[in-house]
């Protein structure tokens, strides 16, 4: 079983299976191939996220063992990605609520983990959105919420967790593409992971904000 799971999405909905297991993060069978677009989410039964005023965000990790799926992308590039992400989460949901580095009674903590990947084929990716038809195909792709020829995707986790008690309080798993009319995202994977986390850290933001009543 792989452990791990993210706020981050917060577009979260409370699952019943997920209930008897709160003191666990998000769970994935091992050795099932996932497919897009599926989802897992967790949320603690009468969770109140108000009383959170401060919030530790993680170094981003990259899952590892047998049920890592990276398309191929070697250590370095993985570590680069998780860089990214962390430094896009952390600007971001900063908007909303004080970053921090230490646990306290109002702080919450925010893990991210990379559980997968497909790799972008730049050029490729670019080249079919260029021309009028290309680019017309994308955008049909776009109102219909899937992605672009030959980008890449992000499987990640995302746990919201007490930084004091380390209970879990929301969790999720995401496999996520850039919007296919995102040209800049399809000129190279690391465009395209920041591409995802700048729309995962949003979409966390907001929720969290909704979520804490402000």
């Amino acid at each position: 079983m792989i452990r791990t799971i993210v706020i981050a999405s917060l577009l979260l909905v409370p699952t019943a299976a997920f209930a008897q297991e709160e003191s666990k993060a998000v769970t994935m069978v091992a050795g099932k191939k996932r497919d897009r677009g599926e989802s897992w989410n967790y949320t603690r039964p009468n969770v109140n996220l108000a009383k959170y005023r401060k919030l530790i965000v993680e170094q981003t990790e990259v899952q590892s063992g047998p049920d890592a799926d990276f398309d191929g992308l070697d250590a370095s590039d993985l570590r680069k990605y998780a860089d990214i992400t962390t430094e896009v989460m952390r600007s971001e949901l900063g908007k909303a609520i004080q970053i921090v580095s230490t646990p306290g009674p109002d702080t919450a903590r925010l893990k991210v983990t990379l559980l997968g990947a497909e790799k972008t084929t730049g050029g490729l990716a670019t080249a079919t959105r260029a021309t009028p038809m290309g680019f017309a195909f994308t955008a049909v792709k776009s109102l219909a919420g899937r992605e672009g020829s030959f980008t890449g995707s992000v499987l990640y986790s995302l746990e919201l967790t007490d930084s004091q008690t380390n209970e879990l309080e929301v969790g999720a798993v995401r496999r996520m593409s850039p919007d296919p009319l995102d040209i800049p995202a399809t000129l190279s994977m690391s465009e395209t992971v920041k591409s995802v986390a700048r729309t995962s850290a949003k979409k966390v933001r907001e929720r969290l904000e909704t979520m804490m009543g402000r």
